[in-house]
């Protein structure tokens, strides 16, 4: 094992596995952390160690194309719909006196670390100091990505979904929703239980959602079993025109997948493809491209611009550290102190998908 990693990693992992191929150290507050860079036997990709303890990774989840069918599949019992937010996945957790946020891909996020004591009651860590928190932050002030939620009109919001014991286990649903209301978590909407013969009040319930600009929703064993997920038609819409202008930077997959999704609801809710949802898919797709090629030919680089608000200045060093530490080519624009709060605007470029767009403005031949 390479001298560079401490021996209490053999407590988790094969030695074999103890590598830089395997693990990525970063430092905060004088604390070494080591996080898993990809699926490793039973310990999922963003596990984090550190001497003394580790959070687990938060577990896969499938995907189902039809809802009904989905359901008829993977629901023999009761269980529960929770609303799917469209943020960014945290996992919260205390170690030593501190609490810490980590990104699903187990890198500490200094902005959600920052506000935590604004966005969740803390108390819960008093009575469960060794319990892990899961979290969606959503908002049009965050860090991470662009794309607008209507239910959250500034700054941003924290939602739990599921709390995970010492183990890494989730605690029981029921109970789980328990600790939700007497530790005034705030959490994801939920309704149920549900019945496998229900899949109508489900489908009722992702129409709601859908009319609302909501993601979608996750289903829930009462018991044991296989979490499974299932968003609107609309989230996929704005997933395209929130990242359209990043086609050259993102796989094909990525689109080919939501435009699969918008199908198969188009098939199983019997939707009419007329001409305004078809002119509205081509407006989220070509509308912003069109822009991206229009800057692009005019000189510009391909940018995202972001605002947060922190409660100490530090941190917005800190998050442009974290940023370029996971490939982000960062650029702070200000600081400002507003209302007793910090307010950092910045923006994120992508030199590759800006050159090589460049290029074939220019009139350079590729291979495609």
């Amino acid at each position: 094992m390479p001298g560079e990693f401490p021996g209490f990693l053999k407590d988790h992992l094969p030695e074999e596995r103890i590598n830089r191929e395997t693990l990525q150290s970063f430092r905060h507050e004088g604390r070494v952390f080591y996080r898993l860079k990809k699926d490793l036997h039973h310990l999922p990709r963003g596990t984090v160690f550190w001497e003394g303890g580790l959070i687990h990774g938060y577990q896969r989840i499938k995907r189902v194309l039809h809802l009904e069918e989905g359901i008829r599949r993977y629901f023999r019992e009761g269980f529960y719909v929770e609303e799917k937010m469209d943020g960014y996945n945290v996992r919260i957790r205390r170690i030593g006196n501190g609490l810490y946020a980590f990104t699903r891909g187990g890198f500490l996020c200094p902005f959600t670390t920052d506000r935590l004591a604004d966005l969740m009651p803390t108390g819960f860590f008093d009575t469960h100091p060794e319990h892990t928190v899961c979290a969606e932050v959503v908002g049009p002030e965050n860090p991470y990505n662009t794309e607008v939620t209507p239910y959250v009109d500034e700054d941003v919001a924290l939602f739990v979904f599921d709390i995970k014991d010492p183990s890494g286990r989730s605690l029981p649903i029921e109970e789980r929703y328990g600790v939700y209301a007497a530790e005034g978590l705030p959490a994801v909407s939920r309704w149920g239980p549900f019945g496998p013969d229900d899949a109508g009040r489900v489908r009722e319930i992702v129409g709601e959602l859908d009319r609302a600009g909501r993601e979608g929703v996750v289903m829930k064993h009462l018991g044991q079993g296989e979490e499974v997920k299932y968003v609107t038609f609309g989230s996929c819409l704005r997933d395209l025109e929130a990242t359209a202008h990043l086609m050259t930077e993102l796989p094909a997959g990525f689109y080919i997948q939501r435009l699969l999704r918008m199908a198969a609801i188009t098939y199983e809710y019997s939707l009419r493809l007329d001409e305004p949802v078809r002119l509205s898919i081509a407006d989220a797709l070509m509308g912003p491209l069109n822009e991206t090629v229009r800057r692009v030919a005019g000189g510009e680089s391909i940018k995202e611009f972001f605002t947060v608000r922190v409660n100490r200045e530090e941190t917005v060093d800190a998050l442009m550290r974290h940023l370029r530490t996971t490939g982000v080519s960062a650029h702070l624009l200000s600081v400002e102190r507003k209302g007793g709060r910090f307010v950092a605007r910045f923006y994120r470029t992508f030199p590759e998908a800006t050159k090589e767009l460049r290029r074939r403005l220019r009139g350079y031949g590729f291979y495609d």
